[in-house]
C-alpha cells in the first residue's frame, strides 16, 4: 500500500512538473514574440508538440488567459491577446500607483540580504550592458522589481503585479527593442537601485516614477502614429 501511495504521489508530482513546464514554455513564447499577436492557438498542435493530451493543455490556456496572454473566443478557437496601447496605459498607471509607493517603502526595510542582491542585480546590469545580453537584463530588471515589492512588505500589492505579469514581461520585451531603450533603462535602473542602497524614500521613489513615465512616454504613440506602432508590435523580432 505504501509504495502504491508513493507511486501516485511521484506521479502526480510528475504531471504537476509537465504542466508547469508547458505552461511556461507558451507564457515565455507569447511574450518573446514566438506566439505573435493574434495568432491561432490549436489545442491539438500543442497537445502533440508537448507529447501529452489536450486536458492539461486546455488548463494552461486557461491559466495564459487569466494574464490576459491569449484570448478563448467561443466557437472560433484560442488566440495570442493583442497588446494594444491602451492595455500599456493601463498597467503602466497601475504600475506607477503601486510600484513608486514599494520603492519608498523599501528603502526604508532593506535587510542585509536584500542589500547584497541589489548589488548583485547592479553587476549583472553591467555584465548586460556589456555583453549587450537582453535576455540578462531582463531577468535583472524582472529581479530588481520583484525585490522592492518583496522589501516594500505589502503583500496584497505584490499580489496586484503578479497578476500583470505577463503584460509586464511583454511590454519590457517591447521596449527593450525600442532602439537606445536599453542602455537608458539600465541607467534608470542603476539610478533606483543606488537610492535604495542609500536608503532615500523620495530618490527611490522619484527614480521609479521616471522609469515607468520613460517606458510609457516610449511606447504610447500618439493617435496619428496608433496604427504603426500596432505594426512594431506585431512584428517585432523574437530574442
Amino acid at each position: 500500500m505504501n509504495l502504491q501511495v508513493g507511486e501516485y504521489r511521484s506521479s502526480l508530482s510528475t504531471r504537476r512538473e509537465t504542466k508547469e513546464k508547458i505552461f511556461q514554455t507558451l507564457r515565455a513564447d507569447i511574450i518573446s514574440q514566438k506566439l505573435k499577436p493574434g495568432q491561432a492557438v490549436r489545442e491539438e498542435d500543442l497537445a502533440n508538440r508537448f507529447g501529452v493530451s489536450r486536458t492539461p493543455i486546455r488548463e494552461m490556456l486557461l491559466r495564459l488567459e487569466y494574464e490576459d496572454l491569449v484570448k478563448l473566443v467561443p466557437n472560433r478557437g484560442v488566440f495570442v491577446s493583442e497588446l494594444m496601447s491602451k492595455d500599456i496605459e493601463e498597467v503602466i498607471e497601475i504600475r506607477l500607483t503601486l510600484e513608486t509607493t514599494a520603492a519608498r517603502m523599501a528603502a526604508s526595510k532593506l535587510t542585509e540580504q536584500h542589500i547584497s542582491e541589489l548589488n548583485n542585480i547592479s553587476e549583472e546590469l553591467d555584465v548586460a550592458v556589456e555583453l549587450q545580453d537582453s535576455i540578462l537584463s531582463f531577468g535583472a530588471d524582472s529581479r530588481l522589481h520583484n525585490l522592492i515589492l518583496e522589501a516594500a512588505g505589502n503583500h496584497r500589492a505584490h499580489k496586484i503585479i503578479n497578476n500583470l505579469m505577463g503584460q509586464i514581461h511583454r511590454i519590457r520585451f517591447i521596449s527593450g527593442h525600442k532602439p537606445g531603450r536599453s542602455n537608458t533603462t539600465t541607467s534608470e535602473q542603476k539610478e533606483i537601485i543606488r537610492a535604495l542602497l542609500n536608503k532615500d524614500p523620495a530618490k527611490a521613489e522619484e527614480a521609479m516614477r521616471i522609469h515607468l513615465l520613460n517606458t510609457k512616454e516610449l511606447l504610447l504613440p500618439s493617435s496619428e502614429m496608433e496604427r504603426k506602432f500596432e505594426e512594431f508590435v506585431r512584428n517585432s523580432v523574437p530574442i
